[in-house]
């Protein structure tokens, strides 16, 4: 668990905080400058934490089992239980983000396959039995984590 100090800062100082917090990581403009800025700014544990907590939202709403999600990711049960009353109690801004990727995930995907169909021809074009292997690969994938 990360330490934080017991001493307040003030509301109006906080705020501040997370503005500069929020200009700061708003700025990249790529995932490679991202990554570098978490880099730059979180521990390693701080990074592992976040991303669990996030892995949490995510699976939850995928529809897991608290032991298996708990199981997978290395977390307590009770961790799980945690996160699990605060995704069931409100509608979090995470949890709206994670619907919308989802649902986007799924239109990407029925298109993708709806192209492929359309456009690889094994046996008519060169090289399409490499792409219709890459996309059947891609279509399992999704099925397997969806």
């Amino acid at each position: 668990m990360t330490r934080i100090s017991k001493r307040y800062l003030k509301e109006k100082v906080l705020m501040r905080i997370y503005q500069l917090f929020f200009e700061v990581f708003s700025r990249s403009k790529s995932k490679d400058v991202f990554l570098a800025l978490i880099e730059d700014v979180f521990s390693p544990t701080e990074k592992i934490m976040i991303a669990k907590r996030i892995a949490i939202f995510y699976l939850l709403i995928k529809g897991l089992d608290y032991r298996t999600i708990a199981d997978s990711l290395k977390v307590s049960p009770a961790t799980v239980v945690t996160y699990g009353l605060l995704f069931h109690k409100r509608q979090t801004k995470l949890v709206e983000i994670i619907k919308n990727m989802l649902l986007k995930e799924k239109a990407l995907g029925f298109l993708e396959d709806i192209f492929a169909e359309l456009f690889i021809q094994p046996g008519v074009k060169i090289g399409h039995h490499q792409l219709r292997w890459e996309h059947k690969k891609r279509k399992w994938e999704r099925e397997v984590l969806g």
